[in-house]
Parts: C-alpha cells; sequence; structure tokens
C-alpha cells in the first residue's frame, strides 16, 4: 500500500473481519499443529502458581530492563540457558507496564507464572530490578526504530 494510513486500515480490516485468524488457523494446520488449543486457549496447560509482581513505588517507567526480564523467564524454565535444557511451556512472564507509562503503588508490573512459591521468589527481586521509574512525564519508547 502507498501509506502508513493506508497499511494501518488494512491491517485493521483483515483483523476485524476474521481473515488473519483464519490464515493463522491455516499456517498451524499447514504444519500438522492442532488449531483446537487456538480456537480453545484454554487447552494449554496452566501453572502451578500465577502471581503478580506488584509495584514499590508510584512514578513513570522510565527504563524496563528486558535482558533482565528476559533471564528471569530462563530462571523460571521458559527458557534455555543451554541446549539441553528443557522448557516449561506453563511458565513465562506478562509485562503490564512499558517505558512512559504512570505507575501506582501496589499495581501490577508483571505477572509471574511459576511452577512453584520458590521459583516466584527466586526472581521477584530480580524482576524489580529491572524497572526504573522518575517523578517526570517520560515518553514512551518508539515502537520501531529506523
Amino acid at each position: 500500500v502507498p501509506t502508513l494510513e493506508n497499511a494501518r486500515m488494512l491491517l485493521e480490516r483483515v483483523l476485524e473481519e476474521g481473515s488473519a485468524f483464519e490464515k493463522f488457523r491455516l499456517l498451524i494446520a499447514a504444519q500438522g499443529g492442532d488449531t483446537s488449543y487456538v480456537d480453545d486457549p484454554g487447552k494449554f496447560p496452566k501453572a502451578s502458581l500465577v502471581k503478580d509482581v506488584l509495584s514499590p513505588q508510584e512514578g513513570y517507567l522510565e527504563q524496563v530492563n528486558a535482558r533482565t526480564i528476559g533471564e528471569c523467564s530462563v530462571t523460571l524454565g521458559a527458557g534455555r540457558s543451554r541446549k539441553d535444557d528443557r522448557i516449561d511451556h506453563t511458565v513465562g512472564l506478562i509485562v503490564h507496564k512499558r517505558v512512559g507509562d504512570f505507575v501506582k503503588r501496589g499495581e501490577p508490573l508483571l505477572t509471574v507464572h511459576a511452577a512453584d512459591q520458590k521459583a516466584f521468589v527466586s526472581v521477584q527481586e530480580t524482576l524489580l530490578s529491572a524497572f526504573s521509574w522518575s517523578d517526570r512525564v517520560v515518553d514512551p519508547l518508539p515502537l520501531f526504530y529506523s
């Protein structure tokens, strides 16, 4: 398409009408995947513990260290540090806040999906260290860099 606005309109249309989702289902089926999991994500196994990491303070998020968050994800078992490590597909992280967001004290920064309380405790403080706050308004990061 000739412009970014045209592209946005086209993308919104295929998302709204469902053809993008249908194409996704076709890709899964073509690779031998079970599309019933896309139709009903509740079929996926779940982590034993799902718990939020809460903001210890109020302010604008000035920095979120993606590397630290990624390393915590590996610690939980959602990734590998060595080629032969087993991946636990039930664990992981959902990041709720990004640079530029205003966060109130006690508001969830992340949701941790962990195998147990011990695993949650092992990453909680490190996850908090990935966030830096400011009293001043912080511009959000661009979605894409040139």
